[in-house]
């Protein structure tokens, strides 16, 4: 069975009537020029406007107080906000939605400057209902074709407006489902991410372990779906970098900047070491071993390895809830095979981000699990914790 191909999430609609964009843009030096351009276009909006409009931002986004245009251009000559066919009827959003991810996929694929700031300028901090469709249909298109540059952006994107902000949360969690639909070669595909583009492998991986196994997100422990474990496991063992901080983000628009790396490695700890509590499926172990084993091998390498100190308060968090609905129950956490092995994992994670020195400050960590129900292992963690 071939890989899904572009046309798959629209159906049979496959007609293209988009013109290659001009190379009138490309000749302009001055945002009057631009200007000039933009009244053309605005002045018989249709579908095929938006090839010229992607180049006429790489011109716009060099200038200075160019701000209010780029705006403009992006809601009407690219996303047709507002703006009908000429005849009084709306167009289409299901064909052009089609046309224009076709329109994206072809202009992001041809080498060019500020990449990460047309993005940016496509699709921002704030989303639409239609922008949030777009974007997801994009990536997701990208996912399933190796479509590298919009990739990129989208991991550039998802550090700048946070992988947990509500924005990154529904978005990734759209493509989660796209790709759960999907056949086994799609999957298959969606493993190789991590080569390819691996800045989008990482920033995927923490928005979406934010989703699932998190009682923050909803009110009881949630588990994602089981194809994305074999595929995360894949993704951290096959390329170290998925894990490192990437090199600074550049060509951002003016005043716009990356937020903060997080190393997903604490996430999919969260994951692994709840797991127990709602799943006993195999493949959290081999996830569970993954993470442990990357995290040995990327701190031998790397001394600026970290892992976020609250993921693992958090998790210490989630067992002591779980304990609390046993004790309602009457029942002993000590009796409880399920707890029993979470605490096994946990105490195998803390002893290895110790012994790695990757927690930056364990004492509020330390005193967190000495709050827990005794385990003997973690017992013996904490008691070597006070050596180092």
């Amino acid at each position: 069975m071939a890989t899904p191909r572009a046309d798959n999430l629209w159906g049979k609609s496959k007609t293209r009537v988009f013109k290659e964009p001009s190379n009138i843009v490309s000749k302009m030096s001055s945002s009057v020029a631009a200007r000039s351009l933009a009244s053309r276009c605005n002045s018989n909006i249709k579908p095929e406007c938006a090839s010229e409009a992607l180049v006429l931002l790489e011109t716009l986004l060099i200038g200075r107080n160019t701000k209010n245009l780029v705006v403009k251009i992006v809601s009407e000559n690219i996303f047709l906000e507002g703006i009908n066919d000429g005849g009084g009827r709306q167009t289409h959003p299901l064909m052009q939605e089609y046309q224009l991810t076709i329109t994206l996929i072809e202009f992001f694929s041809k080498p060019g400057p500020r990449r990460d700031a047309i993005f940016h300028a496509l699709f921002g901090s704030q989303l639409s209902p239609q922008r949030s469709s777009q974007l997801v249909k994009l990536v997701s298109i990208a996912v399933s074709i190796s479509v590298v540059p919009v990739l990129t952006a989208a991991g550039t994107w998802l550090q700048q407006v946070g992988y947990k902000s509500t924005l990154s949360q529904e978005v990734t969690k759209q493509i989660v489902d796209d790709f759960a639909f999907y056949s086994l070669p799609a999957r298959e595909q969606l493993k190789q991410l991590s080569m390819i583009a691996p800045h989008f492998a990482a920033s995927f991986m923490v928005a979406v372990a934010d989703i699932y196994l998190n009682e923050r997100r909803s009110t009881g422990l949630t588990p994602p779906p089981e194809h994305l474990l074999d595929v995360f496991s894949d993704w951290i063992t096959k390329n170290l970098t998925v894990c490192k901080a990437p090199p600074p983000v550049l060509g951002l628009p003016a005043g716009a900047t990356a937020g903060p790396f997080v190393n997903p490695l604490a996430s999919l700890m969260r994951w692994t070491i709840l797991a127990p509590l709602v799943s006993q499926t195999a493949a959290y172990s081999k996830l569970h071993l993954s993470v442990l084993t990357t995290l040995q091998q990327l701190a031998a390498i790397d001394k600026s390895t970290a892992v976020a100190n609250r993921e693992l308060l958090q998790t210490a968090k989630s067992l002591q809830s779980y304990c609390a609905r046993l004790r309602r129950r009457k029942l002993k956490p000590e009796d409880d095979a399920a707890y029993q092995r979470s605490m096994a994992r946990f105490a195998q994670a803390v002893q290895i981000a110790l012994c790695s020195k990757c927690l930056t400050n364990r004492y509020p960590l330390i005193t967190a699990l000495k709050a827990l129900p005794p385990f003997k292992l973690m017992s013996i963690v904490i008691s070597s914790s006070k050596r180092r």
